[in-house]
């Protein structure tokens, strides 16, 4: 059974007669005789009878015709929503990131692009830390958000800059101030992010040319509790600023050091290759969002 079969059966039934069912579709009459018998033959049943100079529906054809309909509505259904996939109007596209990135970086661009391509479902992956490059070029998600890569499989925009800020109590000598030192953690009682954080991999190099480390009261992997804790005044806080929003990040001191940059840009990456139609829409609306120039080479962009 052929959906043209089918699609000769509705239009015959729609209209009494083969010859005007022919010149509707504009198909040759005997053509679409031959179709539709062909297709009483496969079904064991007669779809028509003759009624004076035109056809009518039998019994069975009565009970088949609702049916035919909707299965021929459901295939205009697929053919369409394959156009939009092929456009890149619909579809889904997967996005792995640190789950600070969502509110800081991604929830504006993500709640624009739905705006614009509602039938585009955009699935937000969720690591505790910055999630590995490699599940884009696995093939695991189409987007993944990561400081600066030379790997040339890959394009990128940039999202923004990260920066580490100290958060303290209210009485802390610190607070009010716009910056401190690395040099002014020596001996301090530190809270801090787990080693291989963004916060221990920006700190920890200025640390060691400086010849001292941390005094490490609290790794902890949860933002919240190394503000709550410091905000309680069991030490100071160093975290990237993403954990925080704008108007926190501003409120608290930034790290600085006078060698090392205490902040890094945070870029979103793709596949140069292969990239379904729906993730090339959302690629061109994180391009147009104006956020940071677009990345065309290979290079690491700047630190």
């Amino acid at each position: 059974m052929e959906l043209r079969q089918l699609s000769y059966f509705v239009a015959v039934a729609r209209v009494g007669s083969f010859l005007r069912a022919a010149a509707s579709l504009d198909v040759p009459q005997p053509s679409l005789w031959r179709s539709v018998k062909a297709l009483e033959a496969e079904l064991g049943i007669a779809l028509f009878e003759r009624s004076g100079r035109g056809v009518q529906l039998t019994g069975p054809g009565h009970q088949l015709l609702p049916r035919a309909e909707h299965l021929l509505d459901r295939a205009e259904a697929v053919s369409v929503y394959a156009s939009e996939l092929a456009q890149g109007r619909a579809g889904v596209v997967t996005l792995a990131c640190a789950h600070p990135h969502v509110p800081r970086f991604l929830a504006p661009l993500i709640g624009t692009f739905r705006s614009a391509h509602p039938a585009i479902h955009v699935a937000v992956h969720e690591h505790s830390g910055l999630p590995a490059i490699e599940q884009v070029l696995n093939g695991d998600v189409d987007l993944v958000t990561g400081l600066p890569q030379a790997e040339r499989r890959l394009a990128g925009h940039q999202l923004g800059d990260v920066r580490l800020a100290v958060v303290t109590s209210d009485d802390h000598p610190w607070h009010g101030r716009s910056h401190v030192s690395t040099a002014e953690l020596r001996g301090r009682p530190v809270l801090t992010g787990h080693a291989g954080s963004l916060t221990r991999r920006l700190l920890e190099p200025a640390l060691r040319a400086g010849g001292f480390g941390l005094d490490i009261a609290l790794e902890s992997g949860n933002a919240s509790t190394l503000v709550a804790l410091a905000r309680a005044g069991m030490g100071v806080a160093v975290i990237a600023d993403d954990n925080l929003s704008a108007d926190e990040s501003a409120r608290w001191p930034a790290l600085v050091d006078e060698h090392t940059p205490m902040s890094a840009p945070l870029w979103i990456y793709w596949s140069r290759q292969g990239i379904a139609p729906a993730v090339q829409s959302f690629v061109r609306h994180v391009q147009g969002s104006g956020n940071r120039l677009d990345r065309h080479d290979g290079q690491a962009g700047p630190r």
